[in-house]
C-alpha cells in the first residue's frame, strides 16, 4: 500500500508541473520552459533530457527499460516532458529536426506503453499519441 500511496502523491506533484509547464508555455517564458522541463526530468527519472535526446530510436525503449530500469509510471513522466520539450522547440524557432527528435522519442514510447505497460488507461497519453500520429510520426 506505501508504494501506491507514494506513486499516487508522485503523480499529484508531476501534474502539478504540468500545470506550471503550460502556464510557462502560455505566458512564453521559454527559458523557464526549458529549464523546468531538464530538472523535471532528472528528478522524476534520475536522467538527463539531453541523454534521452541523444539515444537512437531503436535503442531508446532497449536503454531506458532495461538499462536505467525505468518503471511504467517514469516513462509516462518522460514521454510527457519529451512532448513539451518538443513544443518548447516549435514555440522556440529551433530546428524541425530538433524538434521531430523529441516529438518521435515521446511517441515511442507512448507506444510503448500502450502496448505494454500495467499503466491505467489515459487520457492524456491516447490524446498526445493521437496528435503524435497525425504529425506522421512512425514506430521503425
Amino acid at each position: 500500500m506505501h508504494k501506491r500511496d507514494y506513486l499516487v502523491k508522485q503523480f499529484e506533484e508531476f501534474g502539478k508541473v504540468m500545470a506550471v509547464l503550460l502556464g510557462l508555455k502560455r505566458d512564453g517564458k521559454y527559458p523557464e520552459l526549458s529549464s523546468l522541463i531538464d530538472d523535471s526530468t532528472i528528478k522524476y527519472t534520475s536522467i538527463e533530457i539531453d541523454f534521452v535526446e541523444s539515444l537512437k530510436d531503436n535503442e531508446l525503449i532497449f536503454i531506458l527499460t532495461q538499462e536505467k530500469k525505468l518503471s511504467d509510471e517514469q516513462l509516462k513522466m518522460l514521454a510527457d516532458l519529451l512532448f513539451e520539450k518538443g513544443e518548447y522547440y516549435a514555440s522556440y524557432n529551433s530546428t524541425q529536426e530538433v524538434q521531430a527528435n523529441c516529438y518521435q522519442k515521446a511517441y515511442l514510447i507512448y507506444l510503448f506503453l500502450k502496448e505494454n505497460a500495467t499503466l491505467n488507461y489515459s487520457l492524456d497519453m491516447h490524446y498526445k499519441l493521437e496528435i503524435l500520429t497525425k504529425m506522421g510520426l512512425q514506430s521503425h
